[in-house]
């Protein structure tokens, strides 16, 4: 009888773990795909928005750097690693807006 019953109390955990697990995997796809979709977008706009070429010849230009050298600055990619690092401040300055009791358990 002891048998029977421990195999019973198995299946029903079982199917509660398997239900948990599926509930789980719906909770984090229902809050996966909208932000998904949020950087997405976000991301297409500052693909689209890529100024930073512009902007460093802009500058070297009226910095009186010659030709090749703006050539070089530009080939190298300084430009889009400047705007990369400026990105990143950016964001890491608006989290630190969130205040602390929100992000901290």
């Amino acid at each position: 009888m002891e048998s029977a019953f421990n195999s019973l109390m198995g299946y029903i955990g079982n199917i509660l773990k398997w239900a948990l697990d599926g509930m789980l995997w719906i909770i984090g796809k229902a809050l996966f795909l909208p932000f998904d979709g949020l950087l997405t977008v976000v991301s297409g706009i500052f693909t689209s928005l890529d100024l930073s070429t512009f902007a460093a010849s802009y500058a070297l230009n009226w910095a009186g750097l010659p030709t090749q050298m703006i050539w070089f600055v530009n080939a190298v990619a300084i430009p889009q690693g400047v705007s990369i690092l400026l990105a990143a401040i950016l964001i890491r300055m608006a989290l630190n807006l969130i205040p602390a009791a929100f992000t901290r358990i």
